[in-house]
């Protein structure tokens, strides 16, 4: 990234390379400031009573230390001079972006591109769905839906994994792609987006059927089956089409949390009881939390 310069009377701030670096410009305040981008929570601009433009910054953790003392969660203050205005603002949209950056999730993902369809004996055959079958336990009892599956799965979505099952009285093929949850029948095809699901799991009593239950948009769908070793990878397939839906490419929550907040809050409280904490330290900390409350 481009090299970001803010110079006041007293004080230059450069921002580069993820790293804000303060530089005093006066020989009797030796304070400076190096800091990782990744260290901050957010940053902000403000202007003092007394005219003077402050550059907020705020930091993940209260046990910072700068100049010496942890922040408590209380913003630390760069004090700039109203003219450069306009290049502070430069800057703190520059630390925004790559706060923003940082927190987006790419977690490393098999390749799920969908394939091509090949030729096969009874038409066009789905590669994915032709591993998923080979992958069952007893894919000889579900020929006809795994065949009624290669024609009804689209070409935007990977075919994760298959178990036979029965839903609501009617045997069948639960199916999870990259986008829906499918169940199979000779009879009709059911779908439900991945969007609206939650989760899963495989429920199992000694001489019971095993049951895959599915949530998701405040109802449960329940499969069954003898065995669970391939509900049990249904589930996990389900998980991880959950997980890509759901958590890639989207802005992860930027700690601390409201619960880490509210966690902290007690914990002070609960020490101010014990005195353990004097009242300025108290107030400085409670305010420090209510502070990075988020909005």
């Amino acid at each position: 990234m481009a090299v970001i310069e803010v110079w006041g009377a007293h004080v230059a701030v450069r921002y580069a390379d993820r790293r804000l670096v303060t530089t005093p410009l006066r020989a009797d305040n030796e304070a400076a400031l190096d800091i990782a981008v990744a260290e901050l929570s957010r940053i902000a601009l403000a202007t003092t009573d007394d005219d003077k433009l402050a550059m907020l910054l705020f930091f993940r953790s209260a046990q910072v230390s700068v100049h010496g003392a942890p922040t408590d969660r209380h913003p630390v203050p760069v004090f700039l001079e109203t003219g450069v205005r306009e290049q502070a603002q430069v800057l703190v949209r520059a630390v925004e972006r790559d706060l923003i950056s940082l927190r987006r999730v790419f977690p490393p993902r098999p390749n799920l591109i969908p394939p091509r369809p090949v030729p096969g004996p009874n038409g066009s055959q789905r590669p994915d769905v032709t591993a998923a079958a080979a992958r069952m336990r007893y894919a000889g009892n579900s020929v006809r839906e795994i065949e009624i599956l290669h024609g009804c799965a689209r070409p935007d979505e990977y075919v994760l994994e298959l178990a036979q099952a029965g839903h609501e009285g009617a045997p069948g093929l639960v199916a999870i792609t990259t986008l829906r949850l499918l169940f199979v029948s000779a009879w009709a095809v059911y779908e439900f987006p991945v969007a609206v699901l939650t989760g899963a799991e495989v429920r199992t009593a000694p001489g019971q059927v095993v049951t895959l239950r599915v949530s998701g948009a405040g109802a449960e769908l329940d499969f069954l089956d003898w065995d669970p070793v391939d509900f049990g990878r249904v589930a996990e397939a389900l998980r991880l089409a959950c997980e890509i839906e759901h958590v890639d490419g989207s802005i992860a929550q930027s700690l601390p949390s409201s619960a880490d907040l509210f966690g902290e809050w007690q914990l002070l409280v609960e020490r101010r009881k014990l005195g353990m904490v004097a009242d300025d330290p108290f107030r400085r900390q409670a305010v420090g939390i209510m502070l990075a409350m988020p909005g």
